[in-house]
């Protein structure tokens, strides 16, 4: 990172080992690979211009660089090595880390703070951490991702409900006239108004089914490489894209119903 500093979560794992698979940026390190590292987003963004091409260092150690993970651990700011050379840098071979689950009935302050003190006592290097407090900033994080791509579809929408709303105006305006022989041979505004509603649910549904089909295929099979689509996203999906498709349908009945109030004298001489 031309000796750029700063702070990361350092874990040491064995790849062979794991559960868990990232969205990465070149390649995770190996069995038996030595002098490698994975890196967060975050870290990537701030310290590294070509991650891929350049080095970290770690208590004085040099580790190549060999692949970037989206991961909300610590928002991104982790740094994975293998677990032996993590081992013989920091000089510890047994563990250093214990992962304590306290029963939702107990007294959870009073068993935190004896933890603490037990801890202290042991070691005053040791520390106890609470999970939940992390597993918020990890959800914040995440939140906040979700936020920033759901966005962009929301505009999106709003532009098309903009665009749809102006092609109906256009085709008013193109079919006038002939509303306007409708109206002078007895036909009710109502009837007009249908007319027009009609037309405008075809277009609707029609751009709806290959808009929805065409998203999906784009997204799950391109966008996307593993997707984890759940039956309760698939119906938050069509949820959502139900309700917009009744806004846009509704708010483009608003130049059908201002028209079919007009007299028809003024309709048939409209230019």
């Amino acid at each position: 990172g031309k000796d750029r500093e700063g702070e990361s979560l350092i874990v040491g794992i064995e790849p062979e080992k794991t559960l868990g698979e990232w969205f990465m940026e070149g390649e995770f390190f190996m069995e038996g690979q030595s002098g490698k590292a994975v890196i967060g987003d975050s870290i990537a963004n701030k310290m590294f211009t070509m991650p891929l091409n350049q080095s970290i260092r770690l208590y004085g150690h040099y580790f190549d660089i060999v692949g970037v993970c989206l991961d909300p651990i610590n928002n991104g700011n982790v740094t994975y090595v293998p677990l032996k050379d993590l081992q013989n840098i920091l000089g510890v071979s047994e563990p250093n880390l214990i992962i304590v689950k306290v029963k939702p009935s107990a007294n959870r302050a009073a068993i935190l703070n004896d933890m603490r003190a037990k801890v202290k006592a042991l070691n005053s290097n040791f520390e106890v951490l609470e999970l939940d407090e992390e597993l918020g900033k990890c959800l914040a994080f995440l939140g906040y991702i979700w936020f920033t791509i759901m966005f962009l579809p929301s505009l999106s929408l709003a532009s098309a409900a903009l665009c749809f709303i102006g092609y109906v105006m256009l085709a008013i305006t193109e079919q006038h006239q002939e509303f306007g022989i409708l109206r002078a041979l007895g036909a009710k505004p109502k009837t007009i108004f249908k007319i027009i509603a009609i037309q405008n649910l075809v277009v609707l549904l029609a751009s709806y089914a290959c808009g929805v089909s065409l998203g999906i295929i784009t997204t799950l099979l391109i966008l996307v490489q593993k997707p984890l689509v759940t039956s309760y996203t698939i119906i938050q999906i069509a949820g959502w894209l139900l309700a917009s498709l009744t806004a846009t349908f509704i708010l483009s009945l608003c130049p059908a119903a201002r028209f079919a109030r007009k007299p028809t004298l003024e309709v048939l001489t409209q230019p």
